[in-house]
């Protein structure tokens, strides 16, 4: 008859395999929990951002109209409507150098003009900000529409 001594290393080989799969599921799981705060954290710095441009571009609308536009942030298009481009730390740039744009639409419906912004991400074209803003035109009524004659 053979006497089979058993040191145990199989046994300990197999519960340091276990641990090992363990640490690295454990790894793994951590390592998808930071790249998603991170994403979530740049998508919140990104609207934040979207949001203050968007307030800037109505503002310069309503007070110099769209001279202003392309004046201030470059806007190219035409009066009704156009694109301004940022770079990634939101400074004005060139479509080729761009990370963000906003998009520009503006309609007139009597004496109110209303223009809409909508600011997107380029690299995936996510929208991050929409802006409806109103403006009263300086036209002096006639007589007529205000009910004196």
């Amino acid at each position: 008859m053979k006497s089979k001594r058993d040191s145990g290393t199989a046994l300990f080989l197999m519960e340091m395999i276990a641990v090992v799969c363990f640490f690295i599921l454990c790894a793994s799981v951590c390592i998808l929990v930071f790249v998603r705060a991170n994403n979530l954290s740049r998508l919140a710095k990104d609207t934040n951002q979207a949001s203050l441009a968007a307030e800037s571009v109505a503002e310069v609308w309503k007070a110099q109209e769209v001279q202003g536009l392309t004046e201030r942030f470059g806007m190219s298009g035409g009066q009704s409507s156009g694109v301004i481009y940022w770079n990634q730390q939101w400074e004005s740039a060139d479509q080729e150098e761009a990370g963000f744009a906003a998009e520009f639409t503006a309609a007139r419906e009597g004496r109110v003009e209303e223009a809409q912004i909508r600011i997107v991400r380029l690299e995936d074209d996510t929208e991050l900000f929409t802006l409806t803003a109103k403006r009263l035109l300086n036209q002096q009524p006639n007589r007529k529409e205000i009910g004196y004659e």
